[in-house]
């Protein structure tokens, strides 16, 4: 079988989405036989401490001292690498003999830095790796960056990306590539999160009251993105027995949700970040899993496909008309969707109401019946296009 390694940022325990995405496709090809290495780069500046192996791969740690770290990373911002970090990558690609290796990126740097290592080795032999970039988030159409820095952008991806043996690519940045010299490099596919939620139940960090309608916005609030507040409005006027809950960093909307928390009082309850098997638990014993889709069109939050699996209720909250998570949630019947410019008319709000209060106590949506609607978003489909690429001549 193959040999393989996956360049990451960073890799379990950080539980964020992408880095999870990562993890959990390295993973999968262990288990089917392939002898998987990780070696988490930390381009972002963030750390953990890692075991030498989780699930079957492999973890080539990074040569860092500083404290651990987390910040959400953007795929907005720049994340510079340097000289060293290339060569230690060139080192570690080198000793593996590896016959692939993919670079995951949420810091998109991440692929920048492996197509350098690279070519570090291409002058010391011909037998080098097939390299397989990865995005979840869009790097060059990024609608948070100025159309200068989109030029910039567009041509550093097309300089380096003509490189890989493949490009995979979220469907969500499809028409962005049109007409690029590396439209036919890209493989396309769907954000791989439908699988069953099944936690260690024992890893409990919320215990809910019953005595409420539990509703849970899972997330972080990123930094130096639009954080509306369209969440708190929507819930302040509704049954006092309806209670909301964050769970996740704030970052620089602190100040705003301080506010909401004067303002709510018992019917909102802030909750720090929690580890995914935390989140999975969170997720199976509220009533209502409450999601916020992005404010561009080629972006779509793997959260919303994650709350598809749990079968729970879902409330979605539209940023944009042409909201991604609003049209993956259409062929699931149990979801009540509302634009974040929607007036809040008393018949709104109590539509809202209606669908809280109805969600209480209702069984899941059985794993069967939603894996056969969104068959394109298992990691077995991710798996099948990957295995067909490492093995094209």
């Amino acid at each position: 079988m193959k040999h393989i390694l996956f360049v990451t940022d960073t890799y379990f325990p950080d539980s964020s989405a992408t880095t999870t995405l990562g993890r959990r496709t390295a993973e999968a090809l262990a288990q089917l036989g392939y002898t998987v290495d990780v070696y988490p780069s930390e381009i972002s500046g963030n750390h953990f401490i890692y075991p030498d192996e989780y699930n079957g791969v492999r973890i080539i740690s990074p040569e860092v001292v500083s404290e651990e770290k987390f910040v959400p990373v953007k795929a907005s911002e720049n994340h510079l690498f340097t000289k060293t970090l290339v060569d230690r990558l060139s080192r570690v690609i080198d000793a593996g003999n590896y016959d692939c290796v993919f670079s995951v990126a949420i810091a998109f740097e991440v692929n920048f830095l492996v197509h350098d290592a690279i070519s570090n080795l291409s002058s010391l032999t011909s037998n080098l790796p097939k390299w397989f970039p990865m995005a979840y988030d869009p790097y060059a159409y990024d609608p948070h960056v100025t159309q200068e820095q989109r030029q910039i952008r567009a041509a550093r991806e097309i300089d380096v990306l003509k490189d890989a043996t493949k490009v995979f690519f979220l469907t969500e940045f499809k028409e962005d590539y049109i007409g690029t010299s590396i439209e036919n490099r890209i493989e396309w596919f769907m954000l791989p999160c439908i699988r069953p939620i099944n936690p260690d139940r024992a890893k409990k960090a919320i215990t809910f009251d019953e005595s409420y309608i539990n509703c849970v916005f899972l997330g972080d609030f990123y930094y130096g993105v639009e954080n509306t507040d369209f969440i708190f409005r929507l819930f302040e006027p509704l049954d006092k027995k309806i209670r909301l809950y964050t769970v996740g960093n704030l970052c620089d909307f602190k100040p705003t949700v301080d506010l909401w928390k004067k303002r709510l009082g018992n019917s909102y309850i802030c909750h720090e970040r929690v580890s995914q098997e935390e989140a999975h638990n969170v997720m199976l014993d509220c009533d209502v899993l409450v999601s916020m889709g992005h404010d561009s069109a080629n972006m779509c939050p793997s959260k919303i496909i994650d709350f598809i699996s749990s079968g729970k209720p879902i409330l979605h909250i539209k940023k944009i008309q042409d909201c991604c998570g609003a049209k993956y949630l259409q062929k699931y019947h149990n979801k009540y969707c509302i634009y974040q410019d929607d007036e809040l008319t008393p018949a709104r709000v109590k539509e809202v109401e209606q669908f809280i209060q109805n969600a209480k106590g209702q069984e899941a949506i059985p794993f069967n019946e939603i894996k056969a609607l969104y068959s394109d978003f298992t990691m077995e489909a991710l798996i099948e296009k990957i295995q067909k690429e490492i093995y094209e001549q």
